[in-house]
């Protein structure tokens, strides 16, 4: 394959980009992409209608998060091959959206007997992936726990667990203040987040509900455990077993001091954290999964 194009939920105005984690997926994927001789362009939610006709030969990757493409303009396409990645928002496509594709991905191995189902079309697991890594022994921790993320206009449980429960958590993200919490900063470019994450002690994560539910691990916990940092999270749906060292899961009613400890714990493990994040970097890169991506297209 010479060339795949990349349509996702975002729009094209740069100015929106930083509040999308789709775009920064993308702009892995495009990387592991070019790293392989494959090229690529970025088609957005509010432009593709308008982009100029690919190379001939090329196919089409619809990476689905909120939006879906129309139907009338996936049927005028030209492309050799259309598939879909399913990321984010399992519940959202339809039979028939799906059965629009050659090939379906899915970010979970749970989920992905049920996509078959409902598309009838070839489907198989495609989990989510990072761009971030971290060579050699993990950094000191010089911070407290992390959390990096906008309140999406409710009360995320698991910060207002470790807020509640008086121990040290430090915010990035928007709307914090409505709910009585203080953000360090109301957000952090992408390319600033692997340092960030390699100073505190662990890093807060949890998931959309239909996410947890239907077995999607975010790619939050990729970035952190590629960074040598243990992860405290909600649920870890699908881990793959090989990170299941550096993961500290917080269900509902967990004590947080507790699971405090078992960071603290990890932090004091570096070689334990640098297999982890060994292990991101060979099996779970945005290289590795254009790799798996490219392989099971050219499969047919």
């Amino acid at each position: 394959m010479g060339h795949l194009d990349l349509l996702i939920a975002a729009p094209a105005d740069p100015k929106a980009h930083a509040g999308w984690g789709d775009v920064h997926f993308a702009r892995g994927l495009q990387l592991g992409l070019q790293q392989l001789g494959v090229t690529s362009r970025l088609l957005y939610r509010d432009n593709h209608g308008k982009a100029p006709p690919p190379p001939s030969g090329s196919s089409l990757l619809v990476l689905r998060g909120k939006y879906a493409p129309p139907a009338s303009w996936l049927a005028r396409q030209p492309y050799a091959c259309m598939a879909l990645w399913l990321i984010s928002w399992p519940l959202n496509p339809t039979p028939t959206e799906l059965a629009t594709y050659d090939r379906l991905f899915v970010a979970s191995t749970q989920d992905t007997p049920r996509i078959a189902r409902l598309s009838g079309r070839p489907t198989s697991t495609l989990l989510q992936a990072t761009g971030f890594w971290h060579m050699g022994r993990p950094e000191p921790a010089s911070g407290g726990l992390l959390f990096v993320g906008n309140t999406r206009g409710v009360s995320r449980p698991i910060v207002q667990t470790f807020h509640r429960a008086g121990l040290p958590l430090e915010l990035i993200g928007g709307g914090w203040e409505e709910l009585g919490l203080q953000a360090q900063a109301s957000s952090i470019a992408n390319h600033q987040l692997p340092a960030r994450y390699r100073r505190a002690l662990a890093v807060l994560n949890d998931h959309h509900q239909a996410m947890a539910d239907y077995g999607y691990l975010n790619n939050r916990v990729f970035d952190v455990l590629a960074c040598a940092v243990p992860v405290i999270t909600d649920v870890a749906p699908g881990c793959p077993p090989e990170l299941e060292d550096a993961v500290v899961r917080h269900p509902t009613g967990t004590d947080p001091s507790a699971s405090l400890e078992q960071a603290r714990d990890l932090r004091a493990k570096p070689l334990l954290l640098s297999r982890v994040a060994r292990c991101v970097r060979q099996q779970h890169s945005f290289v590795a999964r254009a790799r798996q991506l490219l392989a099971r297209l050219s499969a047919g």
